[in-house]
């Protein structure tokens, strides 16, 4: 190598260094907004409710979460058990109409699914508290039309609160899953189909085990919608017992207690987080990665 190649050589080297940072710090410049902004109404939050949530009286210590779960420890549960129940039941749902729109196109049910999105949570929780009453529009329709005994009012009961969240979150489920269904390749549905598998056989052995990270993905998005709900089960569940989110208000609303309403917030993440990793996880065996 002559003398000028290598001067080449070292310049391209020096050069090539601090291009790339100069486009790292370009790219730098452009996320910077989105970063403040997410700095600025999450992170600086989040930080500042579990700091508080440490705090009683200007000291350090765990009294607010004690307080938290002597007096929620139900509530804690049964957000839980309400939130899981309610994810369940709106996978069964979104993967059935998922199934029957892979294979069939039919505009009315494409509709009807994707109306709750267009729905604020507060008219949905009017609109159930109504349609659920002792003497709403369910139990006319019984009465008058299909001639069965009145039921009980369901819009103040776990009953009524499952059936409004899966009415409001089944259109989002069903989006991820049928999206994963049908871009799926149509050779694995056609392989099964010439070999005589029927199409809910297809549905169950196939399109579910190959779009499980899609339908994990729909499990999260919709438990911690519901666990973070707070219109709905105001409105249309039972008076006791509450919600976490429900609890967290009482807490601020009447007794200007920030303290064991942010512990009560933290437990929520910490339930969220439970989901979160074992997605993560999940989603790292998938790709070869960590085993779970």
């Amino acid at each position: 190598m002559n003398q000028g190649e290598a001067l080449c050589l070292a310049f391209f080297m020096e050069v090539e260094p601090m291009k790339r940072r100069r486009e790292l710090f370009v790219g730098f410049l452009l996320i910077l907004p989105a970063l403040i902004v997410l700095g600025a109404l999450y992170v600086y939050p989040l930080f500042l409710s579990i700091y508080t949530s440490f705090t009683v009286g200007g000291k350090y210590g765990l009294a607010n979460y004690a307080k938290a779960f002597d007096i929620y420890w139900r509530d804690i549960i049964y957000s839980v058990a309400i939130s899981f129940t309610t994810t369940v039941a709106t996978l069964i749902v979104s993967v059935v109409v998922s199934g029957y729109l892979r294979f069939k196109n039919w505009k009315f049910l494409e509709l009807m699914y994707k109306l709750p999105l267009f729905i604020p949570f507060l008219i949905v929780g009017h609109a159930m508290r109504v349609f659920l009453a002792p003497h709403g529009t369910l139990n006319n329709l019984l009465t008058r039309i299909l001639r069965i005994e009145e039921l009980p009012g369901l819009s103040r009961s776990w009953i009524g609160l499952v059936w409004a969240f899966v009415w409001i979150m089944t259109p989002y489920a069903t989006l991820i899953v049928l999206g994963a269904f049908k871009s799926l390749d149509s050779a694995y549905i056609e392989a099964a189909q010439n070999v005589g598998a029927s199409k809910w056989k297809i549905v169950i052995d196939i399109l579910i085990p190959m779009c499980r990270p899609s339908i994990m993905v729909a499990f999260i998005l919709t438990f911690v919608r519901t666990i973070s709900s707070l219109t709905i089960p105001i409105m249309v569940g039972p008076a006791s017992p509450n919600m976490i989110t429900v609890n967290m208000m009482f807490r601020v609303n009447y007794f200007n207690d920030w303290g064991t309403a942010n512990a009560l917030g933290v437990i929520s993440y910490l339930i969220v987080m439970v989901f979160a990793i074992y997605y993560l996880r999940f989603m790292a065996a998938e790709r070869g990665g960590i085993k779970a």
